[in-house]
């Protein structure tokens, strides 16, 4: 099993260090320069210290809206660029921003329940629209040419919870330097791990008010995650561009020069 190195930051959750996980050809993505994260609005001092002493942070990457900016905005770190380059804009968010009015989504949740639309059908049917939407495309290619200009210190990339937006960015950038499918999928699991104390509160709150287990089932489908939805990804891919190397080449821009490069940047 791959060792996921979580980050132990005191105010964030789900921020992790890609460094250290194996490639198809036996190389490994360096330490210290690819980070996944959650929000970093609850950062402590003790914590930005670690991102920008120990991980020589350079570049902030926030994949949310510019809503969810307004609502909790990213501290300002010493020396670090901050890189707005939102995935889905305000009019896709639907019911997927994870700090909205909980009890109003559970109620939303209970109307998509009855219309047969469970929380996992949700999830996956967004994921599949991340990968394919062209306003999601752009965005993501552009992040990884935020990457191939980073040439020195760490790199982190950031939405709400670092499970949606961040889950379908960091597996696409693994598949890029060619670490296997099985790897990419428990580094994206691990959220579920994470962020398990978190998970807990919600559905100990939705079932204060809430004696259905559909309703109970389909808030740890939301504010979790599961293999179904990061396959979705790479199933659309495979059936809307035939494989996840011709939409790395030719949706994300990553030709031969540029995918040496990336490798070349982040592998060891």
């Amino acid at each position: 099993m791959q060792e996921i190195n979580k980050i132990p930051l005191e105010g964030v959750f789900n921020t992790r260090d890609l460094g250290g996980f194996i490639t198809a050809d036996g190389r490994a993505v360096k330490p210290h320069r690819l980070i996944r994260s959650g929000e970093l609005f609850t950062l402590t001092e003790g914590d930005k210290k670690i991102l920008v002493d120990e991980y020589e942070l350079k570049t902030i990457v926030d994949f949310r809206t510019m809503q969810e900016i307004k609502d909790k905005p990213d501290p300002e770190l010493e020396g670090v660029t901050a890189i707005h380059n939102p995935i889905l804009n305000e009019a896709s968010m639907g019911i997927t921003r994870e700090e909205k009015q909980k009890l109003d989504l559970i109620e939303m949740l209970a109307k998509m329940l009855e219309k047969g639309i469970s929380g996992e059908k949700y999830l996956a049917d967004l994921y599949t629209t991340i990968a394919i939407k062209n306003f999601s495309k752009a965005q993501y290619k552009n992040f990884f040419e935020i990457l191939l200009n980073q040439e020195t210190g760490a790199v982190l990339w950031h939405c709400s919870a670092g499970k949606d937006r961040v889950g379908t960015g960091t597996a696409l950038l693994l598949t890029a330097l060619g670490v296997p499918r099985d790897i990419i999928i428990q580094d994206y699991l691990m959220t579920n791990i994470f962020g398990q104390h978190t998970l807990e509160q919600v559905v100990k709150e939705v079932s204060a008010k809430y004696d259905d287990p559909k309703i109970i089932d389909s808030v740890r489908a939301m504010f979790g995650v599961r293999e179904s939805y990061i396959l979705s990804v790479f199933n659309a891919i495979d059936e809307r561009y035939g494989s996840i190397d011709n939409y790395l080449r030719d949706e994300m821009g990553l030709n031969d020069e540029k995918l040496t490069k990336l490798r070349d940047m982040y592998l060891q």
